[in-house]
């Protein structure tokens, strides 16, 4: 073989080899935006079952209070008269 076309060669399977590196990074690149737009999803979606776990404890917790109030009622001991 001669040194042109080893050269050639050479010089083609650098080609190719850019080619697919710039292919797998375009992949790479591509898989990572999806990464970052899937975390600011999930991050809202944190942000909402926060907000509704907590929405839903203020609601257990004033139901606790009336359930309690209401117990306090019915047992209540009747004074004794004299």
């Amino acid at each position: 073989m001669e040194w042109i076309q080893t050269l050639t060669i050479i010089a083609s399977l650098i080609a190719v080899v850019g080619i697919t590196a710039s292919i797998l990074n375009k992949r790479i690149d591509d898989t990572n935006r999806r990464i970052d737009d899937l975390k600011v999803e999930f991050m809202e979606f944190r942000k909402e079952v926060k907000k509704e776990i907590e929405e839903l404890r203020k609601e257990v917790k004033e139901e606790f209070k009336e359930i309690r109030s209401l117990l306090y009622k019915v047992l209540e001991v009747p004074e004794k008269k004299e």
